[in-house]
């Protein structure tokens, strides 16, 4: 066979083998018949390691391409397999190009530059990017469909949205990839109305639809809660035959629907999705658990398992949520042996989320016994231990578990102190919740939130000082939220002070007037001061306003 001949068969094999074996031996009879010179052969085995997931061979066979027959291909060859490699060296792929730069007569294109901006990207050097940006400028490639959204994608990961949008307005017809990323920069920086304006502006502009556009527009409803909104996105992308295409875009209307507690959708779009991966179903077992849907988290949690998908440390957080919320100790322990027999490792989140769950199903030596395991013990994990001797009422125990916090030189946070004064609260102590209120200013220089000022308040109300606590709520130093009002009504029920329960429930209305449980717990005090008229009166008000009170529920476990 003639040496032609022969390189072309060799090449048409290249094309067609998959394995690495094959790979080495068609490489072998490459440099047996002396073609490792040949530009087009030498790239050809290149990209054949390069798919076998070996780029340490890849660049041995680029290497042995002599310097001067290289060309754009084979450049883009090797540039390619070092930027998809999982193993990726940005800095590799950075040198490469410039190797390219300073070796290669055919120039720069359009694959090069995107290999070499995503490197910049990933080495965090907008420096480097900018340059590269002039190249692509004056080579006139700067607007090219593949060069341009990764111009828009990197000035976007380094928070420069005026130049994202200024490489965006460049281009005289965008196409819709290029107006996904930039809604995708946008959503990076919670800049949602941004991501309705552009989507306004596709539609004006009749730009077609691209599916990263509809799963940045998703996201962007989940984020504010627009429910409805996300609805009528749901809907468009049934009609343009996205959500059937697209795995990512049905995750992302799942996760909407769960933020916008819109459950029943999410778990309807769930059941008719082929490719139901772990995440999907932590989000919707999530969902299930943050709404009090505790059961329902445990079904889809079974139905998992039934699926042979294995749960990960988010998958049995949230059923934690669940089990505090029931005040199921058994369901709790039962998740704990699970991540234990299966040797599921757990973080420090996991092990406070588990102290959380032993405290409020009344187990506090479990709660203990739990913190004292964990190997490093951070301010989190200290305050979940004192807020749990706070809610099963051991209030001393509490403070010398802040003490010992303290002494491991650990500086208090916020949650902390909404830990300690909620434990001060449980047990009545007054005296030591203004202590701990006032150090967390003077001594840790800690601006006091809405949850401090809410348990300043329930405790002076639980200890009968309601003039005090009212004082307290009108001399705060921000305008007093829903929260401190709510804590001073639920004290007049305690304390049977019905005038004052009317004032505060009016302000209280003015703050939140769609809470309809303010007026179901002012119907309460009625009943109880046994004002039957005013409790009529309240619920003749719940039924001009369409409120219903919600049925009351209780669970035990018996065994």
């Amino acid at each position: 066979m003639l040496p032609a001949n022969r390189s072309r068969a060799l090449l048409s094999i290249l094309t067609q083998i998959k394995t690495l074996h094959h790979t080495q031996q068609i490489h072998a009879k490459v440099i047996i018949h002396g073609f490792e010179d040949e530009v087009v052969l030498g790239s050809s085995v290149t990209n054949a390691y390069i798919q076998s997931n070996r780029l340490d061979f890849a660049t041995a066979s680029f290497d042995r391409i002599p310097c001067r027959k290289r060309n754009r291909y084979s450049w883009n060859t090797i540039l390619s397999g070092y930027s998809k490699s999982k193993s990726c060296c940005y800095s590799d792929v950075l040198l490469l190009y410039n190797r390219m730069r300073r070796h290669c007569d055919d120039g720069v294109d359009s694959f090069n530059l995107v290999f070499a901006i995503k490197a910049c990207v990933g080495l965090r050097v907008l420096d480097n990017g900018m340059l590269i940006h002039g190249l692509a400028m004056k080579n006139g490639l700067d607007k090219d469909d593949y060069v341009a959204p990764s111009l828009v994608e990197m000035y976007a990961q380094f928070g420069d949205m005026d130049s994202a949008h200024k490489v965006f307005d460049e281009i005289t017809v965008g196409n819709s990839v290029l107006w996904g990323v930039l809604m995708k920069g946008y959503l990076k920086y919670s800049k949602d109305s941004e991501v309705f304006r552009l989507f306004y502006l596709m539609r004006d502009e009749s730009i077609t639809l691209h599916a990263l556009t509809l799963i940045c527009l998703v996201k962007a409803c989940g984020n504010v809660f627009a429910g409805k909104e996300g609805k009528s996105v749901h809907g468009l992308s049934i009609r343009r035959n996205f959500v059937d295409q697209s795995d990512y875009l049905q995750a992302s209307i799942v996760d909407m629907y769960v933020k916008c507690r819109l459950l029943d959708d999410a778990r309807n779009l769930f059941e008719r999705c082929v490719d139901r991966n772990v995440v999907m179903w932590t989000t919707l077992i999530s969902g299930f658990a943050k709404c009090e849907r505790a059961v329902e988290a445990f079904d889809m949690f079974r139905k998992m398992l039934g699926e042979l998908i294995l749960p990960n440390q988010c998958t049995l957080a949230a059923l934690l949520v669940s089990c505090s919320s029931l005040g199921s100790l058994k369901q709790g322990k039962s998740v704990h042996g699970y991540m234990i027999r299966n040797e599921i490792e757990m973080d420090a989140v996991n092990i406070t989320s588990f102290v959380d769950m032993y405290a409020r199903c009344g187990n506090i030596q479990m709660a203990q016994k739990v913190f004292d395991m964990m190997p490093e013990r951070n301010v989190i994990s200290w305050s979940s231990m004192i807020n749990a001797f706070g809610i099963n009422g051991l209030f001393e125990e509490a403070l010398e578990c802040f003490d010992k916090m303290k002494s491991q030189n650990l500086v208090p946070n916020s949650v902390t102190f909404v830990s300690l004064l909620s434990a001060c609260s449980h047990s009545g102590n007054v005296k030591e919740g203004w202590k701990q209120f006032e150090s967390m200013t003077s001594e840790y220089g800690i601006v006091p939130e809405e949850e401090h000022y809410a348990c300043m308040v329930d405790l002076l109300g639980r200890a009968g000082e309601i003039g005090e606590a009212k004082s307290f709520i009108e001399n705060m130093p921000v305008k007093p939220m829903a929260s401190a009002w709510g804590a001073l009504l639920s004290a007049c029920r305690i304390h049977k002070e019905v005038d004052l329960a009317e004032e505060i429930a009016e302000k209280l209305l003015t703050v939140e007037p769609d809470k309809s449980s303010v007026y179901v717990l002012l119907s309460n005090i009625y009943a109880d001061a046994g004002m039957w008229e005013m409790v009529d009166c309240v619920r003749r008000k719940m039924g001009m306003k369409g409120y219903r009170k919600p049925m009351g529920l209780s669970a035990t476990e018996v065994g």
